[in-house]
């Protein structure tokens, strides 16, 4: 099954490309109201997602040794350049705080993943960061996804490494690197995908507030 990752950063009203891959589904900029209750709660899988996160975020070196280290020795190519450039990043950064989780901002990600799992494109929304001010209010904003990876780990290291995005932005998302963020909280929606299998949207925000 094909594998694949994207992402979006947004900083106050700006939009900045991380991994310059655009949407191709048909679903209007202002999001896709209406199809997801905003009192829906996170399954534990999707709630992992965020943990994992939390983990390379708040102990990078540990996270290195028992995750990322072992895959060295099955990996080649364009992913182990990629994995050997993340290990030394995150060998080298200073702990970063935990991402609260933020039921505004799952909503949003379920949103999307609801819409754009009924076909096969892959990419954000137009308008995804509108998606996310439906349901919260922020500062700074920041989208991943990635598709055909069913586990938080499995979702969070392909994330990470993000081999094939020139520009690492998704592990920038997650590190808060080069200007991502600063994040405080994170939804995380996981669901099935046409074309994938399964996909996971995650959103981030800081000075977040729920509407």
């Amino acid at each position: 099954m094909r594998k694949t990752a994207i992402s979006f950063f947004a900083a106050a009203a700006l939009l900045f490309a991380a991994g310059l891959v655009s949407c191709s589904d048909s679903s209007s900029s202002d999001g896709s109201s209406g199809i997801v209750d905003s009192k829906a709660e996170a399954s534990e899988a999707e709630k992992a997602v965020i943990t994992e996160m939390n983990y390379a975020r708040t102990k990078p070196a540990e996270y290195v040794t028992k995750k990322l280290q072992p895959l060295v020795s099955q990996s080649s190519g364009s992913y182990l350049t990629a994995l050997n450039e993340c290990i030394s990043q995150m060998n080298a950064m200073t702990a970063i705080g935990e991402l609260s989780y933020g039921q505004g901002l799952y909503v949003a990600a379920k949103e999307w993943v609801v819409e754009q799992g009924k076909g096969t494109s892959v990419g954000h929304q137009s308008g995804w960061d509108s998606r996310i001010g439906k349901h919260c209010s922020y500062t700074t904003a920041g989208e991943n996804i990635a598709y055909g990876y069913d586990s938080a780990e499995a979702i969070v290291i392909a994330l990470l490494v993000d081999d094939g995005v020139s520009d690492r932005g998704h592990r920038k998302n997650i590190l808060e690197m080069d200007n991502h963020g600063p994040y405080t909280h994170a939804g995380a929606a996981i669901g099935s995908h046409a074309g994938y299998g399964t996909m996971c949207c995650i959103d981030f925000a800081g000075g977040y507030a729920d509407k």
